[in-house]
């Protein structure tokens, strides 16, 4: 295997620039989903008709308590709202290439169902992330119909694009970008990727029009929000305020902290969601979410389209 696959270190229509990355691909797939059904949540086979339009998926592995403690705020959360959720609980791939690896996986699955047995949008979030707020429905962040041509809904930092949590349409489109995604170590192996996955995957995105106009960006707080002091209490003064997480947002995602501190970490905001506190788990009309997302896909539509929806209902 490519030795990209194993380090961390940095750096029109896509098409595979060689036989041997679809091959690759293609043997990454395979590999995974004759595994798969090894790694379902025991609630994906009992979801209730209609079959749900999100489909969560993620990677916990490991012996960090923090991560299973955050992965059952995940759970409870989908079992609230009907959300099918799939965990892989093994490494496939070295480092974080497991992630396109299962999402790519996931997206195959979920097209070879028939078409009104498919989930619409697959929902990733890192292990390293809690869910604060269980009241807060992951469909409301989905874009209008209107917006059909938008497939990836993501958020970014002062680092770029970050792709510890984001939203990807179950389609064509999806299935080549993780598949560009998981060959680029193979097609650019002069290029050095900083944050492995997500350095290619923002490098192909980059390199690629067809791939950038499908893309939106939103507001890191809505479903990617850091955290804020150490204690979960004040906010941190010295981190822009719109980052970090606020009472009533849906989680709050810990990149960059240190491997081994992450229980030490984490353990702050675990109590807080183990706690299920009214101050955190505001009702959903209460917190700013459907007038921030209405007013963005408002603007969003002005800019496009050059007019303003009569109303809000034409954004739903």
């Amino acid at each position: 295997m490519h030795r990209a696959y194993f380090t961390m270190g940095r750096s029109q229509r896509f098409w595979l620039r060689s036989l041997t990355n679809v091959v690759m691909a293609f043997m990454v797939v395979v590999g995974l989903m004759k595994m798969f059904t090894q790694f379902q949540s025991p609630h994906e086979a009992q979801t209730s008709e209609p079959q749900p339009v999100i489909r969560k998926v993620t990677m916990v592995y490991g012996n960090r308590t923090s991560y299973y403690r955050g992965l059952k705020t995940h759970e409870d959360h989908s079992l609230k709202f009907g959300y099918p959720m799939t965990v892989l609980r093994k490494p496939i791939l070295g480092g974080y290439w497991s992630k396109p690896a299962i999402l790519l996986s996931a997206l195959i699955e979920e097209m070879e169902k028939p078409e009104e047995d498919q989930a619409k949008w697959l929902f990733w979030f890192d292990g390293d992330t809690i869910l604060m707020n269980p009241n807060i429905p992951l469909d409301i962040f989905l874009p209008p119909p209107q917006f059909d041509d938008t497939h990836l809904l993501m958020t970014s930092d002062w680092n770029g694009m970050n792709n510890g949590v984001f939203f990807i349409r179950v389609n064509q489109w999806a299935i080549e970008l993780l598949s560009a995604t998981l060959a680029y170590p193979t097609s650019h192996p002069e290029v050095s990727l900083l944050f492995a996955d997500q350095s290619a995957m923002d490098n192909v995105i980059l390199e690629h029009e067809y791939f950038r106009r499908s893309i939106v960006f939103y507001p890191l707080r809505w479903f990617n929000a850091y955290p804020r002091n150490a204690d979960a209490v004040d906010l941190n003064p010295d981190r822009p305020v719109d980052s970090q997480v606020h009472h009533g947002d849906l989680l709050v995602h810990f990149p960059g902290a240190p491997p081994d501190r992450f229980d030490e970490i984490m353990d702050p905001y675990l109590k807080v969601a183990e706690a299920h506190t009214p101050e955190w788990e505001l009702p959903l009309q209460k917190t700013g979410y459907m007038k921030e997302i209405t007013d963005f896909w408002r603007d969003r539509h002005e800019l496009l389209f050059g007019d303003t929806p009569e109303s809000s209902d034409n954004l739903a």
